[in-house]
């Protein structure tokens, strides 16, 4: 039981790394400040730093697709 509960831990921290690593691209190809790429994701700009940083902790998998969906980048989602 704790083998699986590890192990969803740990998926769940990997998806929340490649939500983040996309935002953090997008980012940085569109050269933005924090304060600026808060504004167009609609959130602070502490949020902003939490997903460059990646402090997967402090984000749902829920608010990194809205954002990505705020920027045009839809998630799909792939079970299997």
């Amino acid at each position: 039981m704790q083998a699986a509960s590890r192990k969803q831990i740990n998926d769940t921290q990997l998806l929340k790394q490649q939500l983040m690593d996309e935002l953090s691209t997008w980012i940085a190809e569109h050269h933005l400040k924090q304060a600026e790429a808060a504004e167009i994701l609609m959130v602070s700009r502490p949020r902003v730093s939490d997903v460059v940083n990646r402090k997967t902790a402090k984000l749902t998998i829920d608010t990194l697709v809205e954002m990505l969906s705020r920027i045009g980048k839809p998630v799909k989602l792939a079970i299997g």
